[in-house]
């Protein structure tokens, strides 16, 4: 009788621990089937493939929290993304998406490692009704550029992530909130290559507006590029609404600046959306690159986890003398499924 006292007295010392704590896995499948033709006109084949992630990104991840009394919290996330069309491992790394510990609490949250970047948060929310956040289908990747095609301008597009990452997020005052995060290169001089950010939030109710700022540091005057963008979303009921401005610019006296707006709209288990976005680009005072993009898709929930879709994104950029030296066309059919 006393063993058994005893135990059951440990197993409710046990239970009450594993309370304290928590751990989830998650993660998102993502595959289709389409065409896509990228590169300059007349020279770029048309390839029909099998893609991963073009609706939303495949990845897995676990993440979890320990409750360390008095509001404060021990936090810990690990994602990686991966090719769901023959199951390799995205971008070399482990834990390519994220790899962070931290500290939550009423004074807000600091986590350190790899991780989203301030500025990322309010790039998101630019598009986070534009083609439903997708990181192919979005109509910035065409006008911004995304991985093997230059945007607008030709500068390179700000890296939603950075390593070796020191970021807070504050908490929020009356919908008001800010961010703050910092990579560091951990280079010897001359060579520079820390990451800084950060942005300042408004959420209340329907509306979410924000500003971010981003500087990708570099010894080299042209590849020392800072990013500037404001974003805002609206839900109306009937249908959401986001859109924004993004610049990037370099040392070097090249600039872009970048506008989009999408819609979604839902109708019974279906989701619409659309997507338009257009860009120019100077040296100096000089125009020499001008793009615009559009994207339309449609999704259809077979469950709150699982949709089927179709996509479609279209763009190009002409230089000075109106003569189009870059194209991107993508489209495909889909299943996405989210656990």
């Amino acid at each position: 009788m006393k063993k058994s006292l005893i135990a059951l007295a440990v197993l409710a010392t046990t239970g009450a621990a594993f309370a304290q704590s928590s751990v989830n896995l998650y993660g998102r499948i993502d595959t289709s089937v389409g065409s896509s033709k990228i590169g300059a006109p007349g020279l770029a084949a048309r390839s029909n493939q099998m893609f991963s992630g073009n609706l939303t990104s495949t990845r897995w991840g676990v993440r979890g929290s320990e409750d360390l009394g008095g509001g404060l919290k021990a936090i810990f996330g690990l994602e990686q993304g991966f090719d769901s069309s023959n199951g390799t491992q995205t971008a070399g790394d482990a834990f390519n998406r994220m790899a962070m510990v931290g500290l939550s609490g009423g004074f807000g949250a600091v986590k350190l490692g790899r991780h989203d970047t301030s500025f990322d948060d309010i790039r998101d929310l630019t598009v986070s009704s534009n083609i439903f956040d997708s990181g192919t289908f979005a109509t910035t990747e065409g006008v911004v550029g995304t991985s093997g095609y230059l945007g607008v301008g030709q500068l390179a597009d700000y890296g939603d992530r950075a390593n070796n990452q020191i970021r807070y997020e504050s908490p929020s005052f009356g919908g008001f909130s800010a961010g703050f995060s910092y990579g560091l290169d951990e280079q010897t001089a001359p060579v520079k290559r820390d990451v800084t950010a950060v942005n300042v939030r408004y959420k209340a109710g329907k509306l979410d507006v924000g500003y971010g700022y981003q500087e990708n540091a570099n010894e080299v005057a042209a590849s020392n590029l800072e990013f500037n963008t404001l974003g805002a979303a609206y839900d109306f009921g009937s249908f959401r609404l986001s859109g924004g401005w993004n610049q990037v610019k370099n040392q070097a006296s090249r600039k872009s600046d970048a506008y989009s707006i999408g819609a979604i709209v839902p109708v019974g288990a279906f989701d619409l959306s659309m997507g338009y976005s257009t860009a120019k680009a100077k040296q100096g005072s000089a125009t020499f690159e001008k793009g615009d993009a559009f994207s339309a898709a449609v999704a259809y929930n077979l469950s709150k986890r699982t949709r089927v879709y179709a996509g479609l994104t279209t763009g190009d950029i002409e230089n000075a003398a109106g003569t189009k030296v870059r194209e991107r066309e993508v489209y495909a059919l889909g299943l996405a499924h989210t656990f």
